[in-house]
């Protein structure tokens, strides 16, 4: 699962599959999703970290859900897994926000009736989130950057190449995968891919490539040691397992009830 600062938590298609109008209504009303999912994660992680500075547990206190493990910190929004309840609260939100500028734009009943409709929606979100609990990871790994890309000296045919890494800790936990980068190799070549910027608690990373963007693939078959690059084999592309998903929460941390405004 990604983390919540991985990237924007709800995509464009997740909110058409919620409201199958909302792209049309914001187009003609000139409102910017993309701005308002910005918004509304902001708004999101900001009463995420209120509630917990309102916590009645130390950071000290044993987790809620995970006996045996101590939360060592405040709360941060980087080590909180976006888990299905919390996608949606964000989901939500973000329908709230652009109904709201709907209604304001035209005062329009039929915008005012939806944009109540998901303020309720998003707090209904937001309690469910509390009732199953924040999911928390204790070491966590950031999404990758885009590698650096190289073309080397080889003896394989003309390609195209579609490149994505990702970052292990020292758990063997792996982070979410990079953003996709595509290359295009001449014939006698190979393709070298670097990892950058690496997170202070990586130690090792995993390279995917594909002939195509639905053929992306483990390549290596153990982690490779953060700082060494990786270059495609003579033997061509393997078939390995698809990236993953990122991080699955190590525990729950309960919240208090002090979410929602109005």
């Amino acid at each position: 699962m990604a983390l919540f600062t991985d990237t924007l938590i709800s995509t464009l298609d997740q909110l058409a599959a919620q409201d199958t109008a909302v792209l049309d209504v914001a187009s003609a009303e000139g409102i910017d999703v993309t701005a308002k999912l910005s918004l509304a994660q902001n708004e999101v992680g900001a009463e995420l970290l209120a509630s917990g500075a309102r916590s009645p547990f130390s950071p000290t206190s044993s987790s809620i859900w995970w006996p045996g493990i101590i939360l060592t910190s405040n709360l941060q929004l980087g080590s909180i897994v976006v888990t299905p309840p919390l996608q949606m609260w964000h989901t939500f939100r973000t329908l709230e926000l652009i109904y709201r500028d709907a209604y304001y734009n035209q005062l329009n009943d039929r915008y005012l009736g939806k944009w109540n409709a998901y303020k309720d929606l998003s707090k209904w979100a937001a309690g469910l989130l509390l009732q199953t609990g924040v999911g928390i990871v204790a070491d966590p790994v950031p999404i990758a950057q885009s590698p650096q890309i190289n073309i080397v000296p080889g003896t394989l045919s003309a390609a195209s190449y579609y490149v994505q890494i990702s970052w292990v800790n020292s758990r063997a936990e792996e982070g979410l995968a990079s953003p996709i980068t595509s290359v295009a190799a001449p014939g006698n070549s190979s393709v070298q891919v670097t990892p950058s910027s690496p997170s202070a608690n990586a130690t090792e990373w995993n390279v995917y490539v594909g002939a195509s963007i639905d053929s992306i693939s483990l390549q290596n078959t153990t982690p490779i040691v953060t700082n060494q690059p990786w270059i495609l084999p003579t033997g061509g592309l393997v078939f390995g397992r698809t990236p993953g998903t990122g991080q699955v929460p190590n525990y729950f941390r309960q919240l208090p009830r002090y979410l929602q405004r109005g």
